[in-house]
């Protein structure tokens, strides 16, 4: 049976292999793993510090407080490469679909955004509150599929605010169903960028991106690419979108 894996809210500090320390878990944790998984004094659990250390760990106690366990070794974990999606809000629960689907094949940080074509509109209050939502999506995700982290999930921006931010990386793709341009992985072989770069891929709501936001984002040095001849639905094109530049960046296996 696959071991059990949590993110701790603390480092374990300077201790050893065979060390017994009290697991920094949050209650949610605790909860979760004392009462929903019934987890046991011998049980192996995999846990990974905020620095992205995983400890393969025996739990030694458990009680109300959390878990005592006994650590056992350090985990090797590759490099990942530091990928942003950037994807237009999209309707209902097909949000958590993308997040769920960019964590599982290796996204380090996600970014919502309210488009010109965005369907959904929100205030601040819902903006926060969404937000919070798909950061708790991307923590089970993470779990799910074994990362030494978690990707940061921004609360919904606007189309500005996404301009300005996007100018932090070293490229930036915007997957553009009218592009005439390349494909992303002949637009990344293009560009030769190191395995340590930060690239993030742009991908619209369900009515795309307006020809005004797609010169916006040219005009700051962004390049558009397509995903193939078909058309995709905004949640299937911005997994695969997300997934064609990490493994062109080295991740899913592919050595560089």
């Amino acid at each position: 049976m696959s071991r059990h894996r949590f993110f701790l809210t603390e480092q374990f500090g300077a201790f050893a292999p065979g060390s017994v320390v009290h697991a920094p878990l949050s209650a949610d944790d605790v909860r979760h793993a004392t009462r929903s998984l019934r987890v046991r004094a011998g049980e192996g659990l995999d846990l990974v510090e905020p620095s992205g250390t995983s400890w393969r760990v025996r739990v030694s106690a458990v009680s109300e407080d959390g878990l005592d366990v006994e650590l056992l070794e350090a985990l090797q974990t590759s490099p990942e490469p530091d990928v942003t999606l950037v994807f237009g809000v999209l309707k209902g629960s097909k949000n958590d679909d993308v997040i769920e689907g960019a964590v599982e094949v290796g996204v380090r940080a996600i970014v919502p955004v309210l488009f010109e074509r965005s369907v959904v509109r929100l205030d601040a209050e819902k903006r926060a509150e969404r937000g919070g939502r798909w950061r708790r999506v991307a923590v089970a995700a993470a779990k799910q599929a074994k990362r030494s982290q978690v990707p940061h999930v921004a609360d919904p921006v606007g189309f500005s605010e996404t301009v300005a931010m996007l100018a932090e990386y070293d490229a930036v793709l915007v997957a553009w169903e009218e592009a005439d341009g390349e494909g992303v992985s002949a637009c990344l072989d293009e560009m030769d960028l190191t395995s340590d770069a930060r690239v993030a891929i742009v991908v619209g709501p369900e009515g795309g991106l307006s020809a005004s936001e797609v010169a916006a984002l040219t005009g700051a040095g962004a390049r558009t690419c397509t995903l193939g001849p078909t058309i995709l639905r905004a949640e299937t094109a911005g997994v695969i979108a997300t997934a064609l530049v990490v493994y062109g960046l080295g991740g899913l296996g592919n050595r560089r």
